[in-house]
This record gives C-alpha cells, structure tokens and sequence, in this order.
C-alpha cells in the first residue's frame, strides 16, 4: 500500500509535503540528521536546502521520484509476470548465470514494455512545474527552474511577457516531439538496412 500512496495523493499535496520535510529547522529530514547525530556522535549540521543548486535539485529529484515510483513499479511488475517461467527455465538448464538470464533474457522480453514507461515517464518529468514550483520555487535563484516553471515566470511574474512564455511552450512542445519520435524513426532507419 505504501508503494502506491503516491499516486492516491494529489501531486500538488505531495510536493508540499516534501518541501516541508526538507525545511532547514523543522523538516522530517533535519530530524533525522539530529537523530544520526545523536546516534553516532556525528557533527552534521542541518542544510539549508534551497541555498544551493545541489541541494535544491537533489529535493525536486526526491520529490519527482517518489511521484514517478508507482507508475514505474506497475509496468515493470507487469511485464516481469509476462516472462514465460518456462523461456528462464531453458536458460538455466542451458548453463545461464542469473546475470545472463536477467541481461540475455528478462531485460529484453520486458524491453517493450518498459520503453514507452520510460518515454512517458521522461514527458511527466519534463513538465513536472507543480514539483519545481511549490518544492524549491526555483531557487536558488531560479537556478532550478524547468522549461516549464521558467515559461510560467515569463508569462506571470516578469511583466507579462507572453512572447517569451509562447516561445518557450514551442520550445517545449519541439523538445518533447523530437525526444518521443527520435527513437521510433532510428528503429526504422536500423530496420530499413
């Protein structure tokens, strides 16, 4: 159940509840390096989150993966049990390492179902603004924002410049295009010699 909690929560509620787990004075993270630093004797000083560039991505990362985990677990869970018990069968009894098995055999039978995931996923991700905008607000900054949050910032906070935010959806929507049809029309090209 704790798997799939992320998909049951609005990602507006997710993103800030994981902007108030990385606040510098009372966040669930400083907990725990308070806890660490109890435990271990250790020095480690609670970080300020959103001061660096680092530490700001590594919060939206976190965030961005907790949301993204249960779409990917579904797919690759249901095309691991589409691998045909009897196809790892043969390659054990054919001498197979489980790295061989795993690499020559279940990669890439779950391979197609596993590409348009990662495509998706990538898209999600790439205009994942409610993620940028509401856990580290761009900052440092604006050193964190996405295409997406910076269109946003032309088109709402810096005097209403629409030309830049359209130019910046273009931008977006040609990105995306090339990145989803790029693959399909290599496979044809490779296919085609």
């Amino acid at each position: 159940m704790l798997l799939i909690l992320p998909w049951a929560v609005p990602s507006y509620v997710t993103a800030l509840a994981w902007k108030g787990m990385f606040h510098q004075q009372y966040g669930a993270v400083t907990g725990l390096i308070y806890a660490i630093n109890d435990w271990f004797g250790a020095s480690i000083e609670p970080i300020a989150w959103f001061s660096r560039f680092a530490t700001a991505f590594a919060a939206n990362v976190a965030t961005n993966v907790w949301l993204g985990f249960p779409f990917m677990m579904v797919v690759t869970l249901g095309a691991l049990t589409a691998v045909p018990a009897d196809v790892l069968e043969a390659a054990e009894v054919d001498g197979a390492t489980r790295w061989q098995r795993l690499t020559r055999v279940t990669l890439p039978m779950i391979r197609p179902a596993l590409a348009p995931a990662v495509t998706l996923g990538a898209i999600w991700t790439f205009n994942m603004f409610n993620v940028v905008f509401l856990v580290s607000g761009g900052d440092p900054d604006g050193s964190t924002d996405i295409l997406v949050s910076e269109a946003y910032r032309w088109a709402f906070t810096r005097e209403a410049q629409y030309g830049y935010a359209a130019a910046y959806a273009v931008l977006i929507f040609l990105l995306l295009l090339v990145t989803t049809r790029l693959p399909a029309w290599l496979a044809r090209k490779g296919a085609g010699r």
